[in-house]
């Protein structure tokens, strides 16, 4: 293997092992995604939710981002993958005794 596909080989690598780190992050992010929206949901679980599903966003939005940069341009089966939830409504309003 000469130098030049020696260092394509390595830049290939680092693009790929980018690729699924940012898809470990935004798994882990659903998860906790998941777990917030199974709990009782007060006004601090709405908020919690609120700010990871944000952080979701953004990273399914860096994994779209690297993706274009290697040349795929097709993102339906990734946004089939990695479903972000919608918003949890807030909790209702107790009542006062």
């Amino acid at each position: 293997m000469n130098k030049l596909a020696g260092l394509e080989h390595e830049i290939r690598g680092e693009m790929a092992a980018s690729l699924g780190r940012v898809g470990a992050r935004l798994e882990a992010l659903l998860a906790e995604l998941a777990r917030l929206a199974a709990a009782r949901p007060d006004p601090r679980v709405v908020a919690e939710h609120r700010a990871v599903r944000a952080r979701a966003e953004l990273n399914l939005w860096y994994l779209v981002v690297q993706r274009e940069a290697m040349g795929l341009r097709d993102h339906s089966r990734l946004r089939e993958q990695y479903v972000i939830p919608p918003p949890l409504a807030a909790a209702p309003a107790r009542a006062a005794r």
